[in-house]
């Protein structure tokens, strides 16, 4: 074969093989009439060729994503939805998938912060779906497991409603009403009866009439008179619906489990509102000295000063408060009448900008 002959062969291949190579809209059509036909390992190949040729197709990695995750391959899972939120990061069900792959890789740092981003991007009443009250469930998960406990039992409340009969979830549910900072997988055999219990209350307090509740707590505080916080829990549902007979919970609670600051807390709000500033300042100062961390404790020694009509030191827990959680819209509301209390305007006007500016960041978050 003489050189131009071998020439124009290469020449002819190489064209060749360009017109036989499929375009992007080929491959994503074959991905997605793959996909459609639950052929998900074919579907997940033609995906990533399609992403291949075009790296900015969010939707190519949304799917990639979702294929990974039905075949519980959560590392990739990961990775694909990380390459679809950086062309797409108003998702929320991105995040809400991808919050859910680190769940189940056990990174549970990552996995709360994209969880929560996925929850504060669609509005509580709006019908987010399956896959975001999924999300929802695992957020309270991880809110439980760090210790935020109101703020779980309030992203539960919502769950609640639109799943109203999984076992699951009202096990789950017990956790965070009882405080304990575990995972459901954590549960000790012997606690499992109290767990579930106290879950079956927090769910028919969310989904039931109050009767059903009332029945639950009090069979609750008869199978389970001396587990902690089953008595603060008992007391946190009376001050809703019977509150003057709240403050005896809260101290049998401090009977069973002398250390509780939550109780010291609630004693100390209840107080406050029967006009008994004196026993509010008692306990209040109790719950600081055992836990001058505790943004929950600070705030109610900030108000029993208040009752007590010491503005200047209530200001001082107010600040305490804040530097202990300063992304909190609600803590600049009591500095800001706290600062309008002592005549201080400026400083008042200067934290209902912070409390707006804070709430305007968090929306959608309790």
């Amino acid at each position: 074969m003489n050189p131009s002959a071998a020439l124009l062969l290469l020449i002819a291949t190489v064209v060749s093989g360009q017109i036989a190579s499929p375009s992007f809209d080929e491959l994503s059509a074959k991905a997605q009439q793959a996909y459609d036909a639950k052929h998900d390992e074919e579907a997940a190949r033609l995906y990533a060729e399609a992403v291949r040729l075009q790296p900015d197709w969010a939707q190519g990695w949304w799917a990639l994503g979702t294929i990974a995750y039905e075949l519980d391959q959560y590392p990739a899972c990961r990775d694909a939805l990380t390459r679809m939120l950086a062309l797409d990061a108003s998702a929320a069900a991105g995040w809400a998938l991808l919050g859910l792959c680190e769940f189940n890789v056990k990174e549970y740092d990552p996995a709360l912060e994209h969880l929560k981003k996925a929850h504060m991007l669609v509005p509580v009443k709006a019908p987010g779906g399956q896959l975001l009250d999924m999300a929802n469930y695992h957020l309270a998960l991880l809110l439980t497991r760090q210790g935020a406990f109101e703020v779980a039992q309030e992203v539960l409340m919502h769950v609640a409603l639109r799943a109203p009969n999984n076992a699951e979830m009202i096990f789950a549910a017990g956790l965070p009403s009882l405080r304990m900072s575990i995972l459901p997988s954590d549960v000790p055999a012997d606690q499992h009866d109290v767990v579930a219990m106290a879950g079956r209350a927090f769910w028919d307090l969310a989904t039931k009439p109050p009767e059903q509740a009332d029945s639950d707590f009090k069979a609750l505080v008869e199978a389970h008179p001396k587990f902690p916080n089953v008595h603060f829990f008992y007391g946190t549902f009376l001050g809703a619906r019977d509150p003057d007979k709240c403050a005896a919970e809260f101290l049998e609670e401090l009977r069973i489990n002398p250390q509780s600051v939550p109780a010291r807390v609630q004693l100390a709000l209840r107080y406050i509102v029967e006009g008994k500033p004196r026993e509010a300042l008692k306990y209040a100062k109790g719950a600081v000295t055992l836990s001058p961390d505790s943004v929950g404790s600070q705030l109610a020694l900030g108000e029993a000063l208040r009752a007590s009509g010491d503005d200047a030191h209530a200001l001082s827990a107010y600040q305490a408060a804040e530097k202990l959680d300063p992304v909190s819209p609600k803590i600049r509301l009591y500095l800001a009448n706290a600062y309008r209390a002592l005549g201080r305007a400026d400083e008042m006007r200067h934290e209902q900008d912070e409390y707006r500016r804070l709430k305007a960041e968090q929306q959608n978050w309790p």
